[in-house]
C-alpha cells in the first residue's frame, strides 16, 4: 500500500496514479460490500468467513442418535413431593431384585364418606376415606428372603390440598369398626398371596391427597376424589 501512495505522488505518472487510485477506490468498495475481515483475526477464521459470505453454510456436527429403551413406559405424572400420582384403575408395579414385576397393587375404587358407608359410624376426625384394593405378590425362587408387603394405615399418610403432612392416626378404632364390617384388606401382603378388600382411612378432611409407603419411603399417590 506505501508503494501504491509514493507512486501516486510522482508528477510523471499521472496516468498510472488515476489508475492506482481506481484500483484502491474498488479495493475499499469490496471491502465494505463484504466482511470486514480484522487484521487480528486468524487465518482459519478468515478463511471460514470468506466461505460464509459466498453463500456456502456453516455446518454442525450431527447429533447423536438417542438409543431406544428395551421397554417403553407411559410418563406419569407427579405430585409436588415428586411422587407417581394413580387413579383408581391404575396399577401399581413394584419390582423384584430380578427387574421382574414381583407387586402389583390397584386401588380398585377410592371414596369419601362423612361416616362409615357399611355401618353408620362416625369418624374421629373429619371423614372416611374408603379404598377397594387389589394386590399380588409373585413369589421370586431367587430371592431367599422375601419380606412381605405392609398395607396397614400405618403406611398411610394424608396430605391436606396446602400440602401438609397430617401427623394423627388414620387407623381410628372408628376406621377399623367401619373396616371390619365388610371385607378386611389384610394387614400385610405376602410372598405369593393375592389380596382383595377394604381400607378404611380415618382423614381430618374431605379434600387432599394420600400416599402409600413400602418401610419408610412414599412410593405412590392418589388425590381424593
Amino acid at each position: 500500500m506505501m508503494g501504491m501512495l509514493e507512486h501516486l505522488g510522482r508528477p510523471a505518472a499521472r496516468l498510472t496514479g488515476l489508475v492506482g487510485i481506481a484500483a484502491v477506490a474498488a479495493l475499499l468498495g469490496g471491502c465494505s460490500a463484504g466482511n470486514i475481515i480484522d487484521p487480528d483475526t486468524p487465518d482459519d477464521a478468515t478463511a471460514t468467513e470468506t466461505r460464509t459470505a459466498a453463500g456456502t453454510a456453516p455446518t454442525s456436527p450431527a447429533a447423536p442418535e438417542a438409543s431406544i429403551p428395551a421397554h417403553e413406559s407411559p410418563v406419569r405424572i407427579t405430585s409436588e413431593r415428586g411422587l407417581p400420582l394413580y387413579a383408581p384403575g391404575d396399577e401399581l408395579t413394584l419390582q423384584g431384585s430380578d427387574a421382574e414385576p414381583q407387586i402389583t397393587l390397584t386401588v380398585t375404587s377410592l371414596s369419601v364418606h362423612e361416616t362409615c358407608p357399611i355401618d353408620g359410624g362416625k369418624p374421629d376426625h373429619d371423614a372416611f376415606a374408603v379404598l377397594e384394593i387389589d394386590a399380588s405378590f409373585k413369589a421370586s425362587h431367587g430371592d431367599a428372603a422375601q419380606r412381605p408387603l405392609s398395607l396397614s394405615p400405618n403406611q398411610w399418610s394424608f396430605y391436606s390440598t396446602a400440602d401438609a403432612r397430617f401427623d394423627g392416626d388414620l387407623g381410628t378404632t372408628p376406621a377399623a369398626s367401619c373396616q371390619n364390617a365388610g371385607t378386611a384388606l389384610p394387614v400385610e401382603l405376602k410372598p405369593g398371596a393375592s389380596v382383595h378388600g377394604t381400607l378404611v382411612l380415618d382423614i381430618p378432611a374431605a379434600k387432599g391427597s394420600l400416599t402409600l409407603a413400602d418401610v419408610d419411603t412414599d412410593i405412590a399417590e392418589w388425590q381424593l376424589p
